[in-house]
């Protein structure tokens, strides 16, 4: 704080003490350089007063709000099962035995939830019930004797499988 006091007694005895020289170089200028000595004294009340603000707080005066990086949006986390569903999907696609042993097990429990919430039918025991409100093409997919084809062979295509899809939502 004396510090603070020590430096602006200097400005003002060094304002001063300019004033005083030049009025007395240049008498007929003396309103011009009282003029500016007043604004060089109002500068430095202005700044002691600024100054005073940060004592209040300190950590505000460290950085400009535009010198922030802004703020990222926080991004979503993805979700781990829909992940793996969509690997599901490529894999069923790319041949007959990722379809058989890893997505069509997925098509299976989404058809026997759906069979047995809407209508009370068990896909494994009651197959006769099953297969008219599956349709034939998805009854393929997912009939419980179904037998895999050529290891090698093409999986299910992206079009049957969104019809297969489709066809669920509608039961």
């Amino acid at each position: 704080m004396t510090g603070k006091l020590i430096r602006i007694g200097a400005a003002v005895l060094v304002a001063t003490a300019i004033l005083a020289t030049l009025i007395v170089l240049v008498p007929r200028r003396q309103s011009l350089f009282v003029g500016i000595y007043e604004l060089v004294l109002a500068t430095i009340a202005i700044g002691t007063v600024v100054g005073s603000f940060r004592t209040f707080e300190p950590e505000a005066w460290m950085h400009s709000p535009f010198e922030r990086e802004p703020e990222k949006p926080e991004q979503p986390q993805p979700i781990a099962e829909l992940d793996r569903i969509d690997r599901l999907v490529v894999l069923g696609a790319a041949n007959e035995f990722d379809f058989h042993y890893r997505l069509r097990p997925v098509l299976r429990q989404v058809a026997a939830e759906r069979l047995y919430g809407l209508h009370a039918i068990e896909l494994d025991q009651d197959p006769g019930r099953a297969r008219p409100l599956l349709g034939d093409e998805l009854w393929e997919a997912v009939r419980p004797d179904r037998k895999v084809g050529r290891r090698a062979g093409p999986g299910l295509p992206s079009a049957e499988l969104a019809a297969h899809v489709a066809r669920l939502e509608q039961l």
